[in-house]
């Protein structure tokens, strides 16, 4: 079989201890107790995606760019305390 390399941008974060690792145009993701592990089984996962004869080949990403914006959502309420007597 003739192999053939190909470059993809790669998510990667930390969750909890371990970190995540997740390519956005297949939308396969993995992860591993260290950066080099989540990249050794996201890679692996992706060869073995590409391995399907029918996969369809994913649109490429030119630029990425990371924003922070601030949305709106409900502020938390405190729990009600609800008491009950018997008389």
């Amino acid at each position: 079989m003739t192999m053939q390399e190909k470059e993809v941008w790669i998510f990667l974060w930390r969750e909890d201890k371990r970190y995540v690792a997740y390519e956005p145009t297949t939308g396969i993701a993995s992860q591993g107790n260290t950066i080099d592990e989540a990249l050794d089984n996201i890679r692996e996962a992706l060869e073995l995606y590409f391995e399907e004869p029918d996969v369809e080949e994913p649109y490429p990403i030119q630029r990425v760019s990371i924003m922070k914006i601030k949305i709106r959502i409900p502020a938390k309420r405190k729990k009600a305390i609800v008491t009950t007597s018997h008389t």
